[in-house]
């Protein structure tokens, strides 16, 4: 999102959390993108904004934008031994729900 990043201490950073096995997410905000790699042995992620978002344009010369996408946060649910689950939601109301089976028989295509 801008020319700060992690531009001093990255390869470091990764080692140290390589070495951490039980290091289940690295997650970030206010990076207005949600965003996950896998990482250093774990996964990292970028949540939502809960206005608006950047414009997604992988373009190495993309001119910094932003797009108002449907703001939303992330909801992380552990329950150990269960394994961390993270769930992107949206804060724009949309239609549904809708059910998935008409009168409970046959799937609705």
């Amino acid at each position: 999102m801008d020319d700060i990043g992690l531009q001093v201490g990255a390869p470091e950073l990764a080692g140290v959390v390589a070495r951490h096995p039980q290091v289940e997410r690295v997650i970030a905000g206010h990076l207005h993108r949600p965003i996950q790699c896998r990482w250093a042995g774990t996964i990292a992620m970028t949540s939502p904004s809960t206005a608006h978002q950047v414009a997604l344009d992988l373009a190495p010369d993309a001119v910094a934008a932003f797009r108002m996408e449907p703001p939303g946060f992330l909801v992380h649910a552990w329950a150990p031994p269960a394994p961390l689950v993270t769930h992107l939601a949206c804060t724009e109301d949309c239609e549904g729900p809708f059910p998935f089976h008409e009168d409970g028989g046959a799937l609705i295509d």
